[in-house]
């Protein structure tokens, strides 16, 4: 019986997976192929080789494209139920960067530091300097010693897979490399990465989220002092607040602060130099968490260290400049809001970044504003991911491109923005050799009308050897990006933005947008329904160029497509004519599924099917493969 039901069970999945390609099949079938032709000769591309670190995450999207939508699926669902679960979080961030560890799978991890009926009380930090001591306090004590007890073990499996570094030494070159741009320090950070155990740095730091997770669910039953507590231990200082209004401001970060309640400031850096653990988890308030060093780390950004806030209620603010606001490099740093109308502020990686390590920024619920400079807001660098997932409200989602701080190669008068979903890896090919693939940057957001705005590199976009993703599960949505932008990427990589639902406009001003893969990279653009606008320039649409794959598929609704210029656009590829590229395929793939849909290229209709003509029709390539199709 169980093996009937498995056979069925398989047919459905199928059948399902087969309408699901029927749409792109009917499209290639006017030049004899299927869906299961547009892929990569992955041994032909193998040649060209440059991706050390890759990530299997990649691999699986590159080698199959058409498996991103189910998977999208998939991630909408999953996240849909860990939006204030910091441990589950992590575990999904984890499992992108090729560290799938789940340390609550089998029985409780934090079992060795709980006080069981039948034995002797363990170690009590807060009896050992005697504060929190009566019964009225029981609860909030211990919850504190719980986690300390966790961060206190000399066994800790993040403490152990970080301990044999020199980390100012490091920190220097990271920072050197990353935010200031000095692609002379790449050798220390070869050197770091042989000398870290991320396995063991990913274990730990779920643990230590466990512990914190267990924490703040005890905090609605706690009592608080009626004066701020200060609990001095080896590994920084513990902070306990009261439920009004208190002001914490250090020159260095405690290792935890518990506050009760009210309208808090937190004014310090994200994490203690000489201690590599910070932690907040704050119960209800309007709270300003304040970071304005622009040489350090900033609260919730891990740099060889670990960095975590919880806050539960209020409506807060997050100003901070440089790692921070859920951003982790060789470390981890994870910030989970669970209500209220809140607004972040950075610079360089923040709001969802990982680099050699776990980002994640969650809120789940209010109208939030988010802006950002670049590598941020869902940003994944080599052996990295980066999460923004949000939950519910009208969002605000801005990379800033009108003040020009690093102007890109392409263009100018615009920013290079990675972020919004975006993967990055360095290509070292032209250079000394020394390339590392990137890693993956997942912006989700489940509900709510949100606006978007970037400039290059943003928006489900990646490049060589990445995986970039922007995830919008519902609402009525605005996307504004100049170039690279709105599922699409350049030299190997994926890019890739799905739509579930809602009226929604996108607008790009540049090349390689909505659907456009350039050099041996997937852009996919999936939009699944509502009446939608683009206003898109040249690649744009299933447009692919130089070995790339553009796909595109509207799947329903009244849309309109205004197109700058028509050459590379609505199904079109173009490709190289010589070497070994000659002989490889180019495709460029537009879909729209059905609705009363406007074009202003004459070659393109409603209820019409097309071939996209070939770039140079004097020497005309059979390889470069462009087909649209109406329904």
């Amino acid at each position: 019986m169980k093996y009937l039901l498995a056979i069925a069970l398989l047919c459905i999945s199928q059948a399902a997976a087969a309408q699901e390609l029927a749409p792109f099949d009917s499209a290639l079938a006017q030049v004899g192929l299927n869906s299961a032709d547009v892929r990569f000769d992955q041994d032909e591309m193998a040649t060209w080789q440059g991706d050390l670190w890759r990530l299997s995450y990649f691999t699986l999207y590159h080698r199959n494209p058409f498996s991103l939508p189910k998977h999208a699926d998939l991630i909408v669902e999953e996240l849909s139920g860990k939006t204030a679960d910091l441990v589950g979080l992590l575990a999904f961030a984890g499992q992108r960067a090729d560290q799938p560890i789940r340390r609550g799978l089998i029985g409780d991890q934090l079992e060795p530091y709980i006080d069981a009926d039948d034995s002797l009380s363990k170690f009590s930090i807060c009896y050992k300097r005697n504060v929190l001591t009566g019964n009225e306090n029981k609860t909030l004590r211990d919850a504190i010693d719980l986690f300390y007890r966790v961060v206190d073990d000399e066994d800790n499996y993040f403490r152990v897979g970080i301990e044999e570094i020199d980390k100012n030494k490091y920190r220097d070159a990271l920072w050197q490399y990353l935010i200031e741009d000095s692609s002379s320090r790449g050798d220390e950070i070869e050197e770091l990465y042989a000398k870290v155990d991320m396995g063991r740095m990913v274990a730990g730091a779920e643990d230590i989220a466990e512990a914190l997770k267990r924490l703040a669910e005890k905090l609605p039953d706690c009592a608080f002092p009626d004066y701020v507590v200060k609990i001095g231990t080896s590994h920084g200082d513990i902070i306990v607040g009261t439920a009004g209004d208190d002001r914490f401001e250090y020159i260095q970060a405690p290792l935890l602060i518990v506050d009760g309640g009210g309208n808090d400031v937190y004014s310090f850096p994200g994490q203690n130099e000489e201690r590599p653990i910070a932690a907040i988890v704050d119960l209800a308030g309007n709270d300003r968490y304040i970071s304005e060093d622009s040489t350090k780390p900033g609260i919730g950004g891990g740099l060889i260290s670990l960095s975590y806030v919880l806050d539960l209620a209020g409506d807060d603010s997050y100003r901070g400049q440089n790692v921070c606001q859920g951003a982790g490099v060789f470390g981890v740093g994870a910030v989970i809001d669970k209500a209220g109308n809140d607004t972040y502020s950075g610079r360089y990686l923040t709001q969802g970044a990982g680099a050699f390590g776990l980002g994640v920024l969650s809120d789940q619920e209010g109208d939030d504003s988010l802006y950002c400079w670049s590598m941020s807001q869902g940003f994944g660098y080599s052996r990295g991911c980066g999460l923004l997932l949000d939950g519910a409200g009208d969002d605000v989602y801005i990379a800033e491109d009108d003040t020009i701080f690093s102007a890109a190669s392409q263009n100018n008068e615009h920013n290079n923005s990675l972020a919004q979903g975006v993967g990055f890896g360095r290509r070292a090919d032209f250079i000394d050799g020394h390339s590392w693939a990137g890693g993956v940057g997942i912006l989700c957001d489940l509900s709510g009308n949100d606006r978007y705005s970037s400039g290059l590199f943003a928006q489900g976009c990646a490049y060589w050897f990445s995986v970039g993703m922007l995830i919008d599960a519902a609402g009525d949505d605005t996307h504004e990006g100049v170039w690279y932008v709105m599922g699409s990427g350049a030299h190997f990589a994926v890019g890739y933005l799905d739509d579930f639902a809602g009226d929604d406009i996108y607008a790009a001003s540049h090349n390689m947008a909505v659907g456009a893969g350039h050099d041996f990279t997937i852009g996919y653009f999936n939009e699944r329904s509502g009446n939608d606008k683009y206003t898109v320039p040249n690649l744009s649409l299933g447009g692919g160029n130089a070995n790339g794959i553009g796909i595109f598929h509207d799947h329903a609704g009244d849309d309109v497509y205004t197109t700058k210029t028509g050459t590379t656009t609505l199904g079109r590829a173009n490709s190289i004519a010589t070497g070994i590229r000659s002989v490889l395929a180019c495709f460029g793939v537009f879909v729209d599924g059905g609705g009363n849909d406007s074009y202003s290229e004459d070659w393109a209709a409603n209820g019409a099917r097309w071939l996209g003509p070939v770039s140079d029709s004097e020497h005309p390539n059979p390889t470069a493969i462009g087909v649209g199709i109406d329904f």
